[in-house]
């Protein structure tokens, strides 16, 4: 995974690629080469968009979303939960979201996390 990404979003692509052994070879291609694009911190999460080439040959099939984990974050009581956005087979996306808990003011980048086994 690049070194732009924050320790939360490789912890948590890693664990996507883990949760979805059907396309963990596709997805893992495809985030080595991803670069970022730009963060959108929401308020009540963020957006992690991707810039890359299409992956013709590693395209991903089936829906378009790939649930992720779930993680303790520090200043959320209840942590976030994180979607993976695929668009047209390629990983468009990374949603981080709180549940109902404002993200303003957090520094993605120095946040402090636990991802949770379910």
């Amino acid at each position: 995974m690049r070194p732009e990404f924050t320790r939360l979003e490789q912890s948590v692509l890693k664990a996507i690629c883990e949760m979805y052994p059907k396309d963990r070879a596709a997805l893992e291609a495809q985030l080595a080469s991803a670069a970022l694009l730009r963060r959108e911190n929401t308020g009540a999460g963020f957006y992690t968009y991707f810039a890359m080439e299409p992956h013709t040959d590693t395209a991903i099939q089936g829906k378009r979303i790939r649930p992720g984990p779930t993680a303790k974050v520090g200043g959320l009581e209840y942590g976030m939960g994180f979607i993976l956005w695929l668009k047209e087979g390629c990983v468009e996306c990374l949603e981080g979201y709180s549940h109902d808990e404002s993200t303003r003011g957090f520094d993605f980048e120095q946040l402090w996390f636990e991802l949770v086994q379910d």
